[in-house]
């Protein structure tokens, strides 16, 4: 009788643990099919998670405004419109995901990394005002937005 007092249910472990991997499916075959070293991969991932959730939130902001939307401070996120509750959800969703992207060098650097990357890999172009990369197949877009969403939800 006083084993069942004692015992405690561990269920927040296996629910946080998943909820960081959220991209390694995706990242797994990105690295073997395109010889990517290391966490390349992952990064790219993340750095298209954040430039997901910036399209989704604050569509007119530039990419640079991640760290301001994650940390809610600047002008971009002052000036966003009035949000429902999923995009509420999305953004809280988002800063544990994009956690070390609240620091602005951080998210600088990752952005110089992902715009050397192969535009064969990217599927937002940093050039200009940004946007989707014309030379990625429809289901590499396909593919990345319902992982993107899915880790967002």
């Amino acid at each position: 009788m006083n084993a069942q007092l004692t015992s405690y249910p561990t269920t927040a472990r296996p629910a946080l643990s998943s909820l960081l991997r959220w991209q390694e499916p995706l990242a797994t075959r990105l690295r073997y099919r395109h010889a990517l070293p290391g966490m390349v991969a992952n990064r790219l991932l993340n750095v298209e998670l954040g430039l997901y959730m910036m399209a989704e939130l604050l569509p007119l902001a530039p990419a640079v405004s991640l760290p301001d939307l994650l940390n809610g401070q600047g002008p971009a996120y002052r000036q966003r419109t009035i949000w429902s509750p999923r995009q509420h959800r999305t953004l809280s969703q988002a800063r544990v995901l994009l956690a070390p992207y609240r620091d602005r060098a951080v998210w600088f650097k990752a952005l110089d990394k992902y715009a050397t990357l192969s535009p064969e890999l990217r599927i937002y172009s940093l050039k200009g005002g940004g946007g989707w990369n014309p030379d990625v197949s429809s289901y590499v877009m396909r593919e990345r937005l319902s992982l993107f969403q899915d880790a967002l939800a």
